[in-house]
C-alpha cells in the first residue's frame, strides 16, 4: 500500500522527467548512427550525453525522493501514514535505486550497441569509434553511484531547494577531493610536466618518460570497500535524518 501511495503521489514527476531525460538521450545519442565518416564530434556529444542526462538529470530525479517532505502542507500528511520510518525510507530508497539503475544501464546499453552499429557503416581501414575505456568508464560509474547517495542525503537533508544545495555542497567537496589529490601526486612525484589522476584512481604522468601507477591489488580492493561503505553511510545518514524530521 506505501508503494502504491507513494507512485500516486510522485509517479506523474518520475514519468515526465524520465520521458524528457530519455528523449534527450536518444536526441545526443543517435546522431553517430548516421555517420558515414568518423567525427569527434559525435564522441562528446556520447560524453555530454553522459553528464547532462544521467549524472544531472539522475540526480535531479534522486532530489524528488523525500519531496513530501519540503514543505509543512505536505509534511504533515506524509506523517500521519500509518507506517514505520523504516517502511517509509525503504519505499522512496527503492523507487531512487531503480530510477538510478534504469539510467545507468540505459546509456551503457545504448552507448556501446550505437557505437558497434556506427562502426558497421564506416570504411573499414579508417578511424574508428571507441566505447569509453574500462577505467574512466568504471570511475564514471562509481560517480553517478556516489551522486545519487550524496542528492538522495540531501533530499531529506535540506528542507529548500534540496537539488541546488546538494549540488552545490557535492561540487564543493568533489572539487576539494579532486585539487588535494592531484597536489598531493604532483609533490610525491617531484611536480612532472605531464599528470593524469582522479581521487582513488592510478597515476599517469610524464617524468623524462610516460609512466602509469596502480595501486596493488589489496590496496585496490579495500579502496573499493571504503568506497561501498561511504555509499551506504550516505544512505545511513538519510534514515537518521528522516527520523529527525518526523520527531
Amino acid at each position: 500500500m506505501l508503494l502504491r501511495l507513494h507512485y500516486a503521489e510522485n509517479g506523474r514527476n518520475y514519468l515526465i522527467s524520465s520521458g524528457v531525460l530519455v528523449g534527450l538521450m536518444l536526441l545526443l545519442m543517435t546522431p553517430i548512427l548516421f555517420s558515414k565518416v568518423h567525427s569527434s564530434l559525435l564522441d562528446v556529444l556520447q560524453i555530454l550525453a553522459l553528464f547532462t542526462c544521467v549524472l544531472l538529470g539522475g540526480s535531479l530525479i534522486s532530489s524528488m525522493a523525500f519531496l513530501p517532505y519540503s514543505s509543512a502542507s505536505k509534511g504533515i500528511p506524509a506523517l500521519m501514514v500509518p507506517a514505520s520510518r523504516l517502511e517509509k525510507f525503504l519505499v522512496a530508497w527503492l523507487f531512487y535505486i531503480l530510477l538510478a539503475a534504469f539510467f545507468l544501464l540505459l546509456f551503457w546499453t545504448l552507448h556501446v550497441r550505437f557505437i558497434e552499429i556506427a562502426n558497421q557503416r564506416l570504411p573499414p581501414d579508417g578511424p574508428q569509434y571507441h566505447p569509453i575505456p574500462k577505467q574512466p568508464a568504471t570511475f564514471l560509474t562509481y560517480l553517478f553511484i556516489l551522486i545519487q547517495a550524496g542528492v538522495f542525503l540531501g533530499s531529506i537533508y535540506f528542507p529548500k531547494y534540496a537539488y541546488v544545495k546538494s549540488a552545490a555542497a557535492l561540487m564543493a567537496v568533489g572539487l576539494f577531493a579532486f585539487v588535494f589529490n592531484y597536489l598531493l601526486a604532483s609533490y610525491f612525484l617531484s611536480y612532472p610536466s605531464y599528470l593524469v589522476t582522479f581521487p582513488f584512481t592510478s597515476w599517469d604522468f610524464v617524468h623524462l618518460k610516460r609512466y602509469v601507477v596502480a595501486f596493488p591489488e589489496t590496496t585496490g580492493r579495500l579502496i573499493w570497500v571504503f568506497l561501498v561503505l561511504l555509499v551506504v553511510s550516505l544512505w545511513g545518514v538519510a534514515f537518521v535524518r528522516l527520523k529527525e524530521k518526523e520527531l
